[in-house]
């Protein structure tokens, strides 16, 4: 009970800074991914800071998309891809804890290819399976434009 009510709080003030912004005549600012090492190659990553951006990405390339779940409350991503982009991997990977604790969240990493050059999409649902969708589930988007090399 208390932990939704924060949520609450949290989206409730999400929607005020947005509300602020677009009044404000604000655009959308361009995700800058940033290079993380993977296999000895450096890969491009979103993450959360980059919800509702979007970014350039060379048509062809590898690049990641990093956020926070936890899956021992039942709570997972949904994510859904445009046609353009293809899935090369989905892994969760625990964040360090103690021994024997319980209740440890930690990072989904999707690794996508950027195939089809144009306007592309990521985007993904932070909910549980077994519950209905009520419009107050947290979302997560980023707008791709896969440019030729």
């Amino acid at each position: 009970m208390k932990l939704s009510r924060r949520y609450s709080a949290l989206l409730g003030l999400g929607i005020m800074l947005m509300l602020i912004l677009l009044v404000s005549g604000c655009t959308q600012q361009a995700a800058t991914p940033t290079p993380v090492p993977t296999e000895g190659k450096k890969m491009f990553t979103f993450t959360d800071t980059d919800n509702g951006k979007s970014g350039d990405i060379t048509q062809n390339t590898r690049f990641a998309i990093v956020l926070a779940e936890n899956p021992t409350t039942g709570f997972m991503w949904n994510a859904t891809l445009s046609p353009g982009l293809e899935l090369q991997s989905s892994d969760y990977r625990q964040d360090d804890a103690p021994a024997g604790m319980v209740g440890v969240g930690g990072k989904r990493t999707w690794v996508i290819v950027a195939k089809d050059a144009g306007d592309q999409k990521f985007s993904a649902t932070y909910r549980r399976s077994w519950e209905n969708i009520t419009g107050n589930e947290t979302t997560y988007g980023v707008n791709i434009r896969v440019v030729m090399a």
